[in-house]
């Protein structure tokens, strides 16, 4: 039997293990019938009963009955909560007891959420927010979740929708009566219009890029030659002795991760094997190749030089590294062991063309010189901007974002030749983008994908 959202379904909402409370939420048409036959009540909105939790003569627990009705619900369907004890063995029995009922099911993960969107509680934006804020791994995480729960995103990206509508409107018009097209399109008041949607749709994608990063932490990738210092710089920046420290070059053959946070973004910071032509075995090979598959999925890259020595392969390492990244911004070249001083080869290289136009900064991990430097150049890097006025956001929301910027940039360009035909389907596809952020424009397969994500009891 396929399930419905016409089904009632019920969950426990809390994790299971040893605690005070345990709370199992009921929600849809037989929610109201759940409370009278475990309570023999018929409960009031919004009061709070205590009650014994009973099937038939067998007492299940003992607790208290609330109860939201329809449509001021978190679902938008009649909802009762039934918080009594905490642990693993009363919290099962008392739930068993739930689906025992005829017409009430197990709620699949994130079910209640899902159903609060499609009754027009919430967009897909705060529904997505909800699973934010409660993965959220730093307090501005946190921060950023709760304003997209409570609608920032969402304003942000119907006030794009609400410019393209309106924008689309005047074009058509222009269209269908010629009255109109030297109003709006003669008088140059149509490309104005379409350069201020362009810069306000750029401006939600640099805060949505914020959001992600937020969400899923920045990627920054350690790369060099063998024995650069990458490993130290790795303790020195996470606190901890995650990676083995020698005078060996070739030492680290795995990826090493530690979690930091810089400006109040989590970052995923990560110390590669060093790259060359010539691993001194298979190990150290396998090693090399997961360091390339890092740097394909970094946003920023230190390439660590050794300023203490002569530099033999640099340059070689180096446009590997480009192979990969070869945006100039998400390159910082850093210069190791500073406090050994720095040899007159290594200075030469850092001058020459391949190197100079880098920016450089010079740092000890064992007097702590230029690290404090380093974590704010980071934070410029990474594009980290104040957390104030940021929401959370998700990778399918930027990628749908600047979908619709470069279809709106290719509508100016259509404007500018004259075509309003092209101009305007160039729109009509950038505001459905916009639209499957919000869930306006969606389909179940991208629903399903969401809130398989989420816990059974949201």
């Amino acid at each position: 039997m396929n399930n419905t959202i016409e089904d009632t379904i019920a969950a426990i909402a809390t994790p299971l293990g040893r605690g005070g409370i345990a709370v199992i939420r009921v929600s849809g048409s037989k929610a109201l019938e759940v409370a009278n036959i475990l309570t023999n009540t018929n409960p009031e909105p919004r009061k709070a009963y205590f009650k014994k939790f009973k099937l038939g003569n067998d007492i299940l627990d003992e607790g208290i009955l609330l109860y939201f009705n329809a449509p001021n619900s978190y679902t938008g369907e009649d909802v009762i909560e039934l918080q009594g004890h905490g642990g693993i063995v009363a919290p099962k029995r008392l739930l068993e007891a739930i689906l025992s009922i005829e017409g009430v099911r197990q709620a699949e993960p994130g079910e209640f959420t899902r159903r609060a969107f499609l009754n027009n509680k919430m967009d897909l934006t705060a529904a997505e927010a909800v699973e934010d804020l409660i993965s959220a791994g730093s307090d501005s995480a946190a921060k950023a979740a709760l304003s997209s729960l409570q609608g920032t995103f969402a304003k942000n990206l119907y006030e794009v929708a609400d410019r393209l509508t309106k924008f689309r409107v005047r074009l058509e018009a222009c269209l269908d009566f010629p009255e109109e097209h030297e109003d709006f399109f003669d008088s140059g008041n149509s490309e104005k219009e379409l350069t201020e949607i362009i810069d306000l749709t750029s401006k939600t994608i640099q805060i949505a890029s914020q959001g992600v990063k937020l969400n899923e932490g920045a990627r920054i990738v350690l790369s060099g030659s063998p024995n650069a210092g990458k490993s130290s710089l790795l303790n020195a920046l996470s606190g901890t002795e995650k990676a083995i420290v020698t005078n060996i070059p070739g030492t680290t053959r795995d990826v090493l991760t530690a979690n930091i946070e810089i400006s109040g973004v989590p970052v995923i910071i990560t110390d590669t094997a060093g790259i060359r032509d010539t691993p001194s075995d298979e190990i150290e090979r396998i090693g090399i190749q997961k360091a390339i598959d890092e740097l394909k999925k970094a946003d920023l890259v230190l390439y660590m030089i050794d300023g203490s020595s002569v530099p033999v392969d640099e340059e070689e390492t180096f446009k590997k590294i480009f192979e990969f990244e070869k945006d100039e911004k998400h390159i910082l070249i850093l210069v190791s062991k500073s406090d050994k001083g720095m040899c007159d080869e290594c200075k030469s290289l850092l001058k020459s063309e391949l190197f100079s136009s880098y920016k450089q900064i010079h740092t000890s991990t064992k007097t702590d010189d230029g690290l404090n430097e380093l974590r704010n150049v980071l934070a410029d890097a990474l594009g980290i901007m104040p957390i104030e006025g940021v929401f959370i956001a998700r990778r399918r929301h930027l990628t749908a974002l600047q979908t619709a910027f470069e279809h709106i940039i290719v509508a100016k360009d259509n404007l500018q030749f004259g075509d309003l035909v092209l101009c305007a389907q160039e729109m009509r596809e950038a505001q459905d983008f916009i639209g499957n952020i919000t869930g306006k424009v969606t389909s179940d397969d991208i629903l399903g994908i969401i809130f398989s994500t989420f816990c059974i009891g949201k």
